[in-house]
């Protein structure tokens, strides 16, 4: 089973890091991806930054109203981390009771202001690897947004490492220097 990506079918399981220059170039691979899902019958779950609440489901018109957003305020942390467990936890019920194939998309931009201690970005290194290791194990896409005019090479490259696919300027590439778990 496969699903469609900016024109490029992606195999089911796959976990993206999708580097784009900002909102338009997000919107315009993701709006499609989670539209197509929706029509499928997919649940569909964004992970959205605080200043756009409600934009997504807006640009998915009627579809829209059957996605589920979450908010940065809403994502458990532990002790000024994200707490990854709690995440994919809540991730996991939510796929199971789905019953169906899952799509789930985040813009990263969410944890920017959170990566000011080496151990936030560790967390976040960990949470991507063991998102990874979920992905494999229920019947879900996965896409992982990183804008490249927020982020510098400081998290890029981690999360280069934490991805087994890239998607970048329209060609996805497996990655071959991902850290296996």
């Amino acid at each position: 089973m496969s699903a469609a990506f900016d024109g490029v079918e992606i195999e089911l399981h796959s976990h993206l890091c999708v580097f784009h220059r900002g909102r338009a170039e997000r919107d315009d691979l993701l709006i499609p991806f989670l539209s197509d899902g929706l029509r499928r019958g997919d649940a569909c779950q964004y992970f959205a930054v605080a200043e756009e609440e409600g934009d997504v489901e807006r640009s998915l018109g009627d579809l829209g109203s059957r996605l589920q957003v979450h908010l940065p305020e809403e994502r458990p942390q532990r002790g000024g981390t994200l707490d990854s467990d709690a995440i994919l936890a809540d991730l996991d019920d939510w796929s199971e009771r789905a019953g169906t194939t899952c799509r789930v998309a985040g813009d990263m931009g969410w944890v920017r202001s959170s990566l000011r201690r080496q151990e936030q970005l560790d967390a976040l290194f960990q949470h991507e690897v063991n998102a990874g290791l979920w992905v494999n194990r229920r019947p879900v896409y996965a896409l992982c947004f990183y804008d490249l005019d927020v982020f510098d090479g400081d998290v890029i490259v981690p999360m280069v490492k934490a991805h087994p696919q890239i998607w970048m300027t329209g060609v996805l590439v497996d990655n071959p220097y991902r850290q296996q778990p």
